[in-house]
Parts: C-alpha cells; sequence; structure tokens
C-alpha cells in the first residue's frame, strides 16, 4: 500500500495493467446481492489488501471517493449492496445485515476467487459507515480471518431504543427508506425492535478483543450521536486488555457523513490498514 496516493492517479505506462472494475453477484440467504470490485494498478504488488465497504441506511452515502482512495493507495475494494438495497433480491431487513456481510466475506477468503481477483486473505478488513458500522462490528464475531474493522460513525438500533430515538428511527425508515424494497415501514421497523438486542454495538466487545478495531467518531453527528452510539463502546474497548487485537479512536469534527472531512476520512483508514498490514509498497 501508499497511502500518499490515496489522491494521485498514476501515470500510465505502457504495459500497465490500468485501475479495473468489475461488477459482482454474491448469493446471500437465496438471493443475489449486486455489486462491484475495483482492483489496482498492476504496479502494486499482488496479492492486494482488500477492504469489504458496507452501506448505511438506506445507502444513499456509498463512499465511493473512500472506495477509490483505497484502490488508488492498493488495496482491492469491494462494494455489495444489501438484500432489497439498490437492485440486489429480497427484502431489506436489520436482520439480515449481518448474514449478509459474513456471506461477502467468505467469499472474498474463498481461495479461487482471492486468486482470481488477486486477494491477500491475510488482509481482508471490513469497513462500514452508519448501519454498516453496526454491521460490521457484529460480523466480525462469525469471521475470525479477518485483519481489522472499521466502523465510521456507527449507528446502534439498541441506543436508539435505550434513548428514545424510536420516531426518528421510524421517520428514517418511512422517508429515506422508500429507495429500498420493504414489505412496508412498520414491518422493518418491527424488525428493529426485534433485533436490536443481537446487532447491540456495545455487546460487541466481547469479541472485538480479538481484532484490530478503528471507530471514528463524527462529532457533529446528530443522527448517530457518539455519545449514544459509539462512546460507550469506545470507552469499554479503551479500558480492556488485549491480547490478539487492538483498538483506535479516531474522533473528527464533521458531520454523520462526513462530508466536511473525506480527505481526512480515508487517509486515516488508509494509514490504518497499512499499519495493521505491516507492508508498504512503494509506486511511482
Amino acid at each position: 500500500m501508499n497511502v500518499e496516493n490515496a489522491f494521485k492517479d498514476l501515470e500510465y505506462t505502457e504495459g500497465v495493467q490500468l485501475p479495473t472494475s468489475y461488477p459482482l453477484n454474491i448469493i446471500s440467504g437465496g438471493c443475489h446481492l449486486y455489486g462491484y470490485l475495483l482492483q489496482p494498478d498492476s504496479r502494486y504488488a499482488k496479492p492486494a489488501p482488500t477492504a469489504i465497504v458496507f452501506h448505511g441506511f438506506p445507502g444513499y452515502t456509498t463512499n465511493n471517493d473512500l472506495e477509490y482512495a483505497l484502490m488508488r493507495m492498493g488495496c482491492v475494494v469491494i462494494h455489495v449492496n444489501h438484500r432489497g438495497a439498490w437492485g440486489s433480491e429480497g427484502f431489506y431487513l436489520f436482520s439480515n445485515l449481518v448474514d449478509d456481510a459474513v456471506a461477502i466475506a467468505k467469499w472474498a477468503h474463498n481461495p479461487a476467487v482471492a486468486d482470481q481477483y488477486n486477494i491477500d486473505t491475510t488482509n481482508i478488513f471490513l469497513i462500514g459507515h452508519s448501519m454498516g458500522g453496526m454491521t460490521v462490528l457484529n460480523a466480525a464475531k462469525q469471521l475470525p480471518f479477518i485483519k481489522g474493522v472499521a466502523a465510521i460513525a456507527p449507528y446502534d438500533l439498541e441506543a436508539a431504543f435505550l434513548n428514545r430515538m424510536e420516531k426518528d428511527l421510524f421517520l428514517m425508515i418511512e422517508i429515506e427508506g422508500q429507495c429500498l424494497k420493504m414489505t412496508s415501514a412498520s414491518d422493518v421497523f418491527e424488525n428493529a425492535l426485534d433485533s436490536y438486542n443481537q446487532l447491540s454495538i456495545y455487546q460487541t466487545h466481547q469479541h472485538l478483543i480479538y481484532h484490530n478495531v478503528l471507530t471514528v467518531a463524527a462529532t457533529l453527528d446528530t443522527v448517530a450521536p457518539p455519545s449514544k452510539m459509539l462512546m460507550p463502546l469506545a470507552k469499554k474497548l479503551q479500558s480492556e486488555n488485549y491480547g490478539t487485537g487492538s483498538f483506535k479512536l479516531v474522533e473528527i469534527e464533521s458531520n454523520h457523513s462526513l462530508s466536511s472531512a473525506r480527505t481526512i476520512l480515508a487517509i486515516e483508514i488508509g494509514k490504518w490498514m497499512q499499519e495493521k498490514c505491516n507492508i508498504s509498497h512503494s509506486t511511482e
């Protein structure tokens, strides 16, 4: 990896394979999930560190800029839409999110897939924004092979109910979720009510001590207020004795989408990944 190339396009040289994108179709829960894979310039060493990036609710903020920055740094990047989201089959339910993430990560870890797309199976990272942050923190429990997990402004369903934010959650589902395939907003809300204990961010501390974890708090976030959603977990992890894992908290003065700090966000995540990979592939 070369973090310095995050926002630098490498000059074309004859015989070099340019960065490439591929369409993806991955099965989860009997449904086809659609997305894409970004492969870096062939001047980077292979196999490459790999970032699997998960969208939040409903996926308007896709973090494409972060994905392309990671690709320019030398990473394979995978983006797949959850069931019921952006053309993927099935119906959107919060209870499906972790299963989808696990299916996608296991697909990337498959030796045949890894060989086809030059994925370094020893350096696979999960990265999620908002509801995607909640997803990756929980999915890590079932994926012992991942190198690290990064949660950006994670949304916590449990905290929403405990802090009487149910009305905000329902309105988010009803209004923003119109682009999703749902039976009804009420059904998705009921699914959140039934699932929030199992998807608790705070409870993930029990397995995250065995992983490398990066959390990003957007200090001006009013959608997923870090004081209510992220910081209880961060404080717990900061007090834990780590054996095989590590924990880092980055606080950025921005809003939920980190719209004013996209460059900072990409650099922070790239530096963390490079440190955990313990590699540095320089390119011209």
